[in-house]
This record gives structure tokens, C-alpha cells and sequence, in this order.
């Protein structure tokens, strides 16, 4: 993506093109002893083989200009770069890789440097669908999720490898890898009331990257689906108007306190027998989910979610027959899990241990996110973990521990550490000690784990540690000799209520002196379901933040009250209150950095967000125009009374009416008088009419603004799009804030 203006190009792509190394993708070899690995950039590929028990690490090859020359003999072309030929490397025997160079795919035996060239498949084979190629990778589909657009992804193999499946007109299809061809599972669904089934990239899921879900049974001879009646809800119009002839679709997008999508569970036999529905009673305004199948098959673990949020239980239901009981409910005066975690991300917090038997649950009740076993009676055997911080997520159980993420560290509360406890219960191990935000790969065995962290100013590093923590070696570290920067300075402030710390992260220009002074801008997002500071050197919004630093800024980002990853009183702030620590927070950060930096001038700040964001940055704007004099809201979900996601922190507007009233920003058309400029795409759905509201309450209230159009854009823009958004951001800012910074 080009802008223009070298610096904010520089940066707007992320890191990775200025800085290699650090991160890793581990190859494991099937006996368990070795890990393989490739490192550097693609003109000078490295590549390093790890002993598992003794840590020792080797090169990969040991003569780089043989194995090349082994490569042009058996491809007949010579591999680009100077390094090792291969793009991706994944083991096929004990001491055998498959490696990927570019158009071409070869074998290398590890002890003899043999190489051979993996026989390309017949095109007739191919284009007639018979090529093993064609028959056992799995295909595209068209998968229907709630509220956006149907997204490409790939059919779901099973177990046993032989079968794949996706959806189509509603219905679940089963293809075989035998022959390719395909049929239809179920008959009875339609689009309006359609079968889906839960699926994640399992090779991401593998490496840690993606929360697991519960599809197939572990034998391959069950698909745990579920069925969702879309009648009568609400649909948005999506017009798409870039051809002759205007299109109207309509996307399933259910109101505040409107008619919300019924789901029922089901479990299909791939060998034909009757569908079984789970007996849940009547699901409506319920969320109910796939938890995990018993490893024998038999029954399922389900979870269901109240449509407030407030309530949640655990059943097991029987594959056979579709019985269930209950085994306990957990209830709240808040939201016990967010709507985006259910319906999205399927991150339920709930985990059934390897030998079926015990039951692993997340939960706040003690005012800290922490893990609570249960047994298949629904019986409490304990809590795991406990103490003033509050568990991530699990990551990985095994005979003896559940391994986990956490905020262990709150003298910095945001950093992410791994740790385990074990099962029968004791005292939580801490398996990472640098500061940072750490994540862990782990073997198939679970005996070693990849251990990458990083901070917003210093660069990926990757060891390699025993599953006690013990380390074994180094794998990788950043090259950041490219790297031309100011780096990002990590902050704390002050809430608005005199007592809690807030955390933030500034970024600054590359040429950055602090004798000179620089207008400041936050880079906000406020929505309750994730906190947004970048804690690492590729978080989401370091890109942007950064970016936009160049153009002669100081920028922030800070996550304020009634956000997650903090105790569940810093979170509970936005309950019922969608906004009420947001302007008072946000808005006494700027005071606090202005304060404490003679490099920020004392000119009002800029502001700019998307999505929620977006309505950040306009109530922000509205309400301290003292504070904000210049603000950008792209995509902007500004109406509450437009989503059910509202729901989980306001209640309904039939029973919390002033909540929602509160959240309404709507009628701050009239105080608004800071510049400001709107952003959507005209196929955003969900926030369209959003943002033409708020442009004929801003006409109405006699308020000057601009409003630029995208069109054919959702709710994320494309490359051509995305640049010209920032090239209206840069001139906007450049014109507003400059100016009056001078």
C-alpha cells in the first residue's frame, strides 16, 4: 500500500518487512526428537536442527552450496537466493523433510543429503479431479458466520483423513477423499435455516495459534453440528452498486432487544443413521455450544449461554439418543463471557481434561479469572489457580498439569506469561520469566514448547524450554539492523478516579527530537471486548499508531476502564455504562502526558478510531472539545440500539432503556464542534446507516464535517482503499492539527 509520504508507508505494512528472526514456525519430526526450523530472509535462508533431549542445535545442512547444487540437479532449475533453497520445510520420516522451493517440491534425507524431487502430478490427473493433490486437500466453501459476510475457508478433513466437510444451501456436505466426489449429509437445511458446524485452522490450532472447537468425534464417525433459524430476524440491506445494475443483499444482523437467532445442537452419523438433536429444551435467546467430545465418543460436554450473558451451564448430552443432564450453572450480576468470545471465537472457557473425566472452567467469581475443575457430576473438586491476577486462556492439558497463560505479573499487568498447575492440584509454576508478551508452541508430545516474547520496543526472541520451563536452548532472535525508529515508550496514568493505573503505549517519528514539540493524536478503540495496547512488537494496532507517528506526530494508544485482562471490577465499569469511564479516562491521560512531556504541544489533540472506535473518537471529540479539536471515525458502530453485541454490557432496551439512552451519542451532534471527518464502506452492512445517521445529525445540528464515501468496501477496506483512507487521514490531520500546533 502506497500513501505517499515514505515514512507512514514505511510502517503501515508492520515490522516484518524491516526487521527477520525472532519468530519462529517449528517443524517437529514424527519420533519426537528433533525440531527443525528456517530463519533469515529469503535471499539468505538459514536453517537449524534441534535435538530435543539435549537442546543441541545444528545447522540444518551443513554445506549450503551442495544442497543447492542437489536441488538444481533433481528440479532443473537453480533455486533463487544465496542461502537455503527452501520457502517451507515440514518433516516426513524421523530424519526426512519435505521442502517447498518455490514452483518445485523435494525430499532431503537429513543423514545422506539426498535430494529428490516430489514427481509432479499428471495436468490430466489434476484437471480431471483424480491427482491425490486434487482428491486430499482440502477445498474452499463459503461458510455463513452470524452478522458479517459468508467468509472462504477450507473444508474441515477428519480424524482418519478420508472425509472433508463443508456447507452449501444450508446443508452440510460430505466429500470423500477416495474418489472426490461429494453428498449431502443433511436435506432439510435452507439458508434460512441452515446447518453449521465450528472450525478453526487446524494447523493453527496446532501450534497454539487458534482456540480449539468441537466438530468431529475422535473415531471420525459423528459431526457435532448445530442449526440456526434466522426467521424473523432482523436483516440489514447491502447494496452493491459497482455494476450496471444494483445488487441488494440482505446479512442476518439481529437488533438490541430484537429477535435473536434460534441454535439447536446436533450430532450426524456419516454412515447414514437418523440426525440426533441434543435435548436442550427451547434455546431461544440462548447461546448453546459444542464444548468437547469424550474421547470415547459416546456423549458430548455442551455449554449454554444466556442471551444477557449472566447465566451459564454445563451439560453432557449423549451422542446416541440425545439425553442430557445437567451438570452445574454459574450465575452473575454481569456478564459471565462477551458476545464476541461465543459467537465468534467459540472461547467458551471450558476444557474437558485428556482422560474425559474432569471438567476445566474459567471463571471471575472470585473477582479474578481463574481455573475451577469439576468432575462429570457436576461436582466442584477445586480451584486451580488463585490470586490477584487473572488467567489468559489454556493453552494445553496433559496427565498431570494444564498449562495456561496468564497476567501473573502485575507490576505489569498486560504482559503474558505461561505457567501450569497441577491437576491434582498445587502451586502455579511460572515457565516464563522475560518481561513481555510471551505465547508457546508446544510439541505433539507436550515435552518442549517454543517460548517467543517480545515488547513494543524490543524484537521477537524464541528459546526453546522443557515443559517445566527449563531452558534448552536458543532459537532465534530479530535482526533489527534494518531498522530505523524511535521506539515505542510503554506509560502509565491515572484514571479519572484518582486510584487506578491505566497503561498505554506512545510511538514516535523516526527522526524523533524531544527539544522540538509535535502535536499529539491517540489512536483509540474503547470497545469493552479486548484491550487494544500493543504489549508486543506485532501487536494489531502498532502498525497504525506507528504509521500515522511519522507524518510529524506523537501518537498513543491506551486501554482505560471497562476493558478486559484486568481484574473483573476493571472490566465491570462498562456494565450498564457503556461510556462512562470512557471520555473522563481517556480524556485525563492527554492532560497527564502533556503534563509530563515538554515535547507535546499545548495545542487540543487529535483523535481517530474504527469500528467502536470510531465512536470513541467522536464521543471523545463531543464531549471535551477543550481536550480534542480534531477527530476521524471510520466504520463507526455509533447506534447501540443496532446490535445485539450490545447486550452483554447494557442489558435490553425494553428493561435498561437509560443505558442505552446513555450510550447514544447521536444527540452530541449538537456539542460537536471539534473538526471532523467520517469514513465507511458502502457495503458495511452493520454500520452504513450508522454513519449516513450521524452525517444528517451533524447537517441538522448545522455542524460542518466530511464524509468520505468507500465504495464497495465492508467493514475492512482493501489495499486501494486502505490508502486512500490515510491519505485523507494524513491531509486531515496535517491540516487541522499542524496548523494549530504552530
Amino acid at each position: 500500500m502506497s500513501t505517499g509520504h515514505a515514512g507512514f508507508d514505511r510502517f503501515i505494512g508492520g515490522l516484518d518487512g524491516l526487521v527477520t528472526g525472532g519468530t519462529i514456525l517449528p517443524a517437529w519430526s514424527p519420533d519426537g526428537r528433533s525440531l527443525a526450523f528456517l530463519d533469515g530472509t529469503a535471499e539468505e535462508r538459514t536453517g537449524r536442527l534441534v535435538d530435543l533431549e539435549t537442546g543441541e542445535s545444528t545447522p540444518l545442512v551443513a554445506d549450503v552450496q551442495a544442497l543447492r547444487e542437489e536441488v538444481r540437479k533433481a528440479t532443473g532449475r537453480s533455486p533463487a537466493g544465496r542461502g537455503l533453497p527452501f520457502d517451507h520445510i515440514a518433516f516426513t520420516g524421523p530424519r526426512t523433510l519435505l521442502g517447498v522451493v518455490g514452483p518445485d517440491r523435494v525430499t532431503l534425507d537429513l543423514d545422506t543429503g539426498d535430494v529428490r524431487e516430489v514427481p509432479e502430478e499428471r495436468a490430466v490427473d489434476v484437471h480431471t479431479g483424480f491427482a491425490d493433490s486434487v482428491r486430499r486437500t482440502p477445498r474452499e466453501f463459503l461458510r455463513t458466520l452470524p452478522m458479517v459476510d459468508p467468509m472462504k475457508v477450507r473444508e474441515l478433513v477428519s480424524p482418519g483423513g478420508d472425509l472433508f466437510v463443508s456447507t452449501e444451501g444450508g446443508n452440510v456436505v460430505l466429500r470423500s477423499a477416495a474418489d472426490g466426489r461429494s453428498v449431502p449429509l443433511t436435506s432439510d437445511g435452507t439458508p434460512e435455516h441452515e446447518y453449521r458446524f465450528d472450525l478453526v485452522d487446524p494447523s493453527m490450532a496446532m501450534l497454539g495459534l487458534a482456540f480449539p472447537v468441537c466438530n468431529w468425534s475422535p473415531d471420525g464417525s459423528r459431526l457435532a453440528v448445530h442449526r440456526v433459524d434466522n426467521r424473523g430476524v432482523y436483516q440489514n440491506p447491502q447494496v452493491h452498486q459497482l455494476k450496471r445494475e444494483a445488487e441488494v443483499v440482505f446479512r442476518y444482523d439481529p437488533l438490541a432487544g430484537g429477535k435473536l437467532e434460534r441454535t439447536t445442537l446436533h450430532v450426524l452419523d456419516v454412515h447414514g443413521g437418523a440426525p440426533v438433536e441434543l435435548d436442550l429444551g427451547d434455546t431461544t435467546d440462548t447461546y448453546p455450544v459444542h464444548a468437547a467430545w469424550l474421547p470415547d465418543g459416546t456423549a458430548l460436554v455442551v455449554f449454554v449461554l444466556s442471551r444477557d450473558c449472566r447465566r451459564a451451564e454445563v451439560l453432557l448430552a449423549d451422542a446416541r439418543t440425545g439425553a442430557t443432564r445437567s451438570l452445574f450453572v454459574e450465575e452473575g450480576e454481569t456478564f459471565l463471557r462477551i458476545h464476541h468470545d461465543v459467537y465468534f471465537g467459540k472461547k467458551i472457557g471450558l476444557f474437558l481434561t485428556p482422560d474425559g473425566t474432569r471438567l476445566l472452567w474459567l471463571s471471575e467469581r472470585s473477582g479474578w479469572k481463574h481455573l475451577y475443575q469439576y468432575d462429570l457430576d457436576g461436582d466442584l473438586v477445586g480451584q486451580l489457580t488463585d490470586g490477584n491476577w487473572p488467567v489468559d486462556y489454556v493453552c494445553r492439558i496433559d496427565g498431570e498439569h494444564v498449562y495456561f497463560t496468564a497476567h501473573l505479573d502485575q507490576a505489569r499487568p498486560y504482559d503474558l506469561h505461561l505457567a501450569r498447575v497441577p491437576l491434582a492440584g498445587g502451586e502455579v509454576e511460572h515457565l516464563t520469566e522475560h518481561a513481555g508478551k510471551h505465547s508457546a508452541m508446544f510439541s505433539p508430545d507436550g515435552a518442549v514448547f517454543v517460548d517467543t516474547w517480545s515488547t513494543p520496543a524490543e524484537a521477537p526472541r524464541s528459546v526453546l524450554r522443557r515443559n517445566d520451563g527449563a531452558l534448552l536452548c536458543e532459537l532465534s532472535t530479530a535482526d533489527v539492523s534494518r531498522l530505523e525508529w524511535t521506539p515505542p515508550r510503554e506509560f502509565t496514568a491515572t484514571a479519572a478516579d484518582g486510584r487506578t493505573e491505566l497503561w498505554g503505549t506512545m510511538f514516535f517519528p523516526a527522526d524523533f527530537d524531544e527539544t522540538r514539540t509535535y502535536p499529539l493524536i491517540e489512536y483509540v478503540y474503547g470497545g469493552p471486548q479486548i484491550a487494544v495496547v500493543p504489549r508486543a512488537f506485532h501487536d494489531v494496532f502498532t502498525p497504525r499508531a506507528q504509521a500515522l507517528a511519522q507524518l510529524g506526530f506523537v501518537t498513543f494508544v491506551v486501554d482505560g476502564r471497562g476493558t478486559p485482562e484486568r481484574s473483573k471490577a476493571f472490566h465491570d465499569v462498562v456494565h450498564r455504562d457503556w461510556a462512562g469511564a470512557l471520555v473522563p479516562d481517556h480524556a485525563t491521560v492527554v492532560e497527564q502526558l502533556k503534563a509530563r512531556h515538554s515535547f507535546l504541544s499545548d495545542a487540543p489533540v487529535g483523535v481517530i478510531g474504527h469500528s467502536w472506535g470510531g465512536y470513541s473518537a467522536f464521543r471523545l471529540a463531543a464531549e471535551r472539545p477543550d481536550v480534542y479539536s480534531a477527530a476521524v471515525s471510520s466504520a463507526s458502530g455509533f447506534d447501540p440500539y443496532s446490535s445485539v453485541l450490545y447486550e452483554c454490557y447494557l442489558g435490553f432496551p425494553q428493561t435498561d432503556a437509560d443505558a442505552y439512552r446513555d450510550a447514544a451519542v447521536y444527540p452530541l451532534a449538537e456539542r460537536m464542534s471539534a473538526e471532523f471527518m467520517l469514513l465507511c464502506g458502502t457495503i458495511d452492512h452493520s454500520t452504513w446507516s450508522n454513519n449516513v445517521t450521524m452525517s444528517e445529525a451533524l447537517i441538522r445540528a448545522r455542524k460542518q464535517h466530511e464524509f468520505v464515501v468507500l465504495p464497495g468496501q465492508p467493514h475492512s477496506y482493501d489495499a486501494a482503499h486502505n490508502s486512500y483512507y490515510w491519505r485523507k487521514v494524513s491531509d486531515f490531520f496535517r491540516t487541522h492539527l499542524v496548523k494549530t500546533s504552530q
